[in-house]
């Protein structure tokens, strides 16, 4: 009885240290890591546009510097969780991944790097939105269309006068939001206060102050239209503000634009609209801006050069 206990002590112990180095063993299997994708996509683009994408392993190596990266490297692709296989070996063929837009949404390319069940896989991703621009904005209300210059707008008749329901574009002048052609129609340009003086087609012109007060009010919620942007709600909900749309205004948070900065130009997306006024105070430009969490339209004003806001113009 007992050679019978210490022999199952004895199993026991070995069983024990084998369970314990193959936990050990899995918990320190180093990972892949430091792999990036090279593409020429935008980050918003039409229908049936054709997206490029590359491995980019020039920067791969392991997690543990005690291992070495192996000799075969192989990659593949997902989007929306197809999964393609382009090469087992990266280092003699990366070839590109091409991926043909079929419909509008939001798209996740997903690439990985595997070298066998002795790392783990390292992982990256670019997204991209596709925009049908007729149908990109849901939520909007049926209002009269006029065609200016080969474009169309929304308009309204509000304190007297007929104002655009949507953001001026179609100009030479202002810039798109994220220089994205595509989206020119559906969220307009953002203008400089000195731009915005000239940019309202022939027999519209830009709204001063009082015009804007007078007209449309000072309730931020009468101006904000409750709509989305390829399906996905751009004005966040907050119990002090209550969208109704009421002035058919449709103001969409599209934020503004700093024109010194070059790498994170955009501001306040889904959060504020801002509108210029051909009024200035103190060599600064004034204008109307609309908070998502702010039950007033508030009076504000900015550099005229460097902020780019949003342009509502309206009939002479």
């Amino acid at each position: 009885m007992k050679n019978t206990i210490f022999y199952t002590v004895l199993l026991l112990a070995a069983l024990s240290a084998f369970s314990c180095k193959k936990k050990d063993d899995d918990t320190t299997k180093p990972s892949l890591t430091g792999l990036s994708i090279i593409s020429d996509h935008d980050n918003y683009m039409g229908e049936g546009a054709t997206v490029h994408v590359q491995a980019d392993v020039s920067k791969l190596t392991t997690s543990d510097t005690k291992y070495s990266l192996p000799d075969k490297i192989g990659i593949y692709y997902s989007v929306n969780a197809k999964r393609d296989t382009v090469t087992t070996d990266v280092n003699a063929s990366n070839p590109t991944f091409t991926f043909e837009v079929e419909e509008a949404g939001t798209y996740t390319v997903y690439c990985y790097a595997f070298a066998g069940d002795d790392f783990y896989n390292a992982s990256t991703s670019i997204s991209f939105t596709a925009v049908d621009p007729a149908t990109a904005i849901g939520g909007l209300p049926e209002l009269p269309t006029i065609e200016i210059d080969g474009h169309s707008f929304l308009t309204i008749e509000q304190g007297g006068k007929t104002w655009m329901a949507n953001n001026l574009y179609g100009t030479t002048s202002g810039t798109d939001y994220q220089d994205s052609e595509i989206l020119t129609s559906v969220f307009g340009k953002y203008y400089s206060w000195e731009e915005a003086q000239e940019a309202c087609p022939e027999g519209w012109h830009l709204p001063s102050a009082e015009e804007f007060d007078l007209c449309l009010g000072s309730q931020a919620g009468d101006l904000m239209v409750d709509a989305t942007f390829v399906n996905s709600t751009l004005w966040s909900y907050w119990p002090q503000v209550k969208i109704t749309n009421s002035a058919q205004f449709c103001a969409l948070p599209v934020g503004y634009r700093d024109l010194t900065n070059e790498d994170n130009p955009e501001n306040g997306f889904k959060k504020y609209a801002c509108f210029w006024t051909s009024d200035e105070r103190e060599n600064l430009g004034v204008f109307r801006s609309i908070y998502e969490d702010n039950a007033q339209v508030q009076k504000s004003q900015g550099d005229k050069q460097t902020l780019a806001l949003s342009v509502r113009c309206v009939k002479d």
